[in-house]
């Protein structure tokens, strides 16, 4: 008789607690949802909104019509370009995966001490420190191109007799550049995750007689699959979308579908803008939700 208030008291009060703190976890969010509905959802729906609108000579008018996807519906300019930044942006996020792990696993399994594990790590950020912009012209023009460095070490090694032309404002060159400037953004997640594998487990498939491949592919890779798909989010949103590198790079020999958004806004074509970023984030959604296909983050992060 005696127990049964004093339970319902404490229920009551774990309940009023778990009210309080929902309101407190809703006041310290506001700030961030406030920011995100501002510089994020706002402008979003605001392209998606321009892009239902009627193009005039000096902007647009608010005349709703589809006909600006019908337009890119039957440009095939556009669509050989989304082709050609999506198959940039798998190139990207493969390469970086292949040259990256090795990095990310050296430091975190290899690499004992932890002040040489930060250090060593601090290290690979330094050419993360400057503008992306900047990362990019420095490995144009002294790297690249018929005079840059990489054709002139292939020729002293006799590799090639002449300058390789694809090494200049190419296709090729602005993957290679991609490539540089965006795989810290794979190293990272691969490097966290990799410092949180279980040694025990290593120790138990080692007992049992699995070798290095089988331990890699049954215990490692399991327990680094988040860090392979946050890695890959963040290449293949950022190199699809990418238009200032190909610019810099390319030198207005290689176009993306970044480009054509922007030469579009340049043009005062904005519901046309409007409409081909619309689909690029439709294009992206769908990408995004087929890398997550390959982990459940929630439950292995």
């Amino acid at each position: 008789m005696i127990g049964v208030p004093r339970e319902a008291a404490l229920g009551r009060t774990a309940a009023d607690g778990r009210k309080g703190g929902g309101w407190v976890t809703a006041l310290l969010a506001a700030p961030g949802f406030v920011w995100l509905a501002f510089f994020l959802i706002a402008p979003l729906v605001f392209i998606v909104l321009v892009s239902f609108w009627t193009r005039t000579d000096t902007g647009f008018v608010r005349h709703w019509t589809t006909a600006n996807y019908t337009e890119l519906f039957h440009d095939s300019t556009y669509w050989h370009n989304m082709l050609t930044s999506f198959e940039t942006s798998l190139i990207a996020v493969v390469v970086c995966l292949i040259l990256g792990f090795p990095v990310a696993y050296f430091l975190a399994m290899k690499v004992v001490n932890i002040k040489y594990q930060i250090a060593l790590f601090v290290l690979a950020l330094a050419p993360f420190w400057t503008s992306f912009l900047i990362r990019a012209v420095a490995w144009t023009y002294p790297v690249m191109g018929r005079e840059g460095a990489l054709n002139q070490v292939l020729m002293k090694l006799h590799v090639v007799s002449e300058p390789v032309s694809q090494f200049g404002f190419s296709t090729l060159s602005v993957r290679v550049a991609m490539v540089q400037l965006y795989i810290l953004f794979m190293i990272t997640p691969l490097f966290f995750m990799l410092a949180q594998v279980d040694r025990h487990s290593l120790e138990s498939a080692r007992d049992l007689g699995a070798n290095s491949v089988k331990t890699f592919f049954e215990v490692i890779l399991p327990q680094t699959m988040p860090g392979i798909v946050i890695g890959s989010i963040f290449i293949f949103v950022l190199t699809m979308g990418e238009y200032g590198t190909v610019r810099v790079i390319g030198s207005g020999n290689v176009t993306s579908i970044g480009t054509i958004v922007e030469t579009k806004t340049e043009s005062i074509q904005y519901p046309q803008a409007a409409a081909s970023a619309v689909i690029l984030v439709a294009v992206l959604i769908a990408g995004v939700f087929a890398i997550t296909r390959f982990s459940n983050l929630r439950e292995d992060i």
